[in-house]
């Protein structure tokens, strides 16, 4: 059968065209010289391309990777990286670093991030076997953000419960790393933050500069605001639960006369226990402060003995993790410590 539809004569194409001897087509118009092909060409090309380096263009630069160890110096990296850069943190918002066991999974943290931000002086003592684990691999860059600190802001005498029959206590000599509960000293970890910053992304340095410069200025307000509340406290007697506020004790003058656990996770024994209370008598304390990561069943033990209230101070090792944790925290501390050391 045939069909009534006639198909539509078509236009011959450029190459069914065949040139005559003088370079005059057989069919319609002229044949199109090399040349001429590659030029047309060239112009079709040409919105494609120009499309290609705008979309190029629009595409934005990666990140700077920056890896933290936990909440402290998540906030001061996160405030001097803005949005300038890309901020995780290692440790979950709710494990802290003496509890915190490097496990292989988190590796890939350490590998993938440029610049690996820690306290130091020890509180990352699980280091070592994170970077053993790493077996060669190529890891971040690891800053210290309390690095250079002179002796004399570093405290490495701690006070110390004398027990009958002792005669000398030993220290070990290392600082106590607590240093970011005092915020003088945190504006030292920002200097250190923004330096490494600045040096891995140098095309960002004007802008980590400003965002640091905004954020120091804001603790020097928390500083001050600090320093003038706890001023009708100075030189009142306190017991905490850990060494962890030697720092916050000595920038706002109150006398940290001892602990309830010298070593985190060891009970003390009965006869230091007796020793401490009687201290707690004889230098008329007026609150032992507890800390939230830790029970406080012992406490209340002793609170119960000595008649001494309980309240609880944060070491803001864990928290939620947000650029702001640090200064709400601190600012929960002074609300806590001028309630009960009016």
């Amino acid at each position: 059968m045939t069909s009534s539809v006639k198909e539509l004569p078509t236009k011959p194409s450029v190459a069914e065209v065949t040139p005559s001897p003088r370079g005059r087509a057989t069919g319609r118009g002229r044949t199109a010289t090399p040349s001429q092909r590659c030029r047309l060409l060239a112009l079709a090309l040409l919105p494609l391309l120009a499309l290609s380096a705008c979309t190029r263009a629009a595409e934005p630069a990666a990140k700077l990777r920056v890896l933290t160890s936990f909440l402290p110096v998540y906030c001061f990296t996160a405030n001097v990286a803005g949005d300038l850069a890309e901020v995780e943190n290692l440790l979950p918002a709710n494990v802290g670093p003496h509890d915190y066991q490097f496990a292989p999974r988190d590796l890939r943290k350490l590998t993938a991030a440029q610049l690996f931000i820690i306290n130091g002086h020890g509180m990352e003592d699980w280091l070592g076997k994170a970077m053993k684990a790493a077996n060669g691999s190529k890891t971040a860059i690891v800053i210290e953000a309390f690095a250079g600190l002179t002796k004399t802001n570093l405290i490495t005498e701690l006070p110390h419960i004398h027990l009958p029959g002792e005669h000398a206590h030993h220290h070990d000599g290392g600082a106590n790393p607590h240093l970011w509960l005092d915020p003088t000293l945190a504006t030292h970890a920002v200097t250190n933050i923004l330096a490494a910053l600045q040096k891995a992304d140098p095309k960002n340095a004007a802008g980590y500069a400003a965002n640091a410069a905004r954020y120091v200025e804001r603790l020097h307000a928390l500083d001050r605001d600090l320093a003038t509340a706890l001023a009708p406290a100075r030189g009142r007697r306190i017991v905490t639960y850990h060494h962890a506020f030697p720092y916050f004790t000595r920038r706002y003058g109150l006398d940290l006369i001892g602990v309830i656990e010298e070593v985190p996770d060891v009970e003390p024994s009965p006869k230091y226990l007796a020793a401490l209370q009687k201290v707690i008598r004889e230098k008329d304390v007026k609150i032992i402060f507890t800390e939230p990561q830790f029970s406080t069943k012992l406490a209340q033990r002793i609170a119960k003995d000595t008649g001494v209230p309980l309240a609880e101070l944060d070491t803001l090792e864990t928290g939620p993790l947000k650029p702001t944790a640090y200064e709400e925290g601190l600012r929960r501390n002074l609300s806590t410590v001028v309630k009960h050391l009016k």
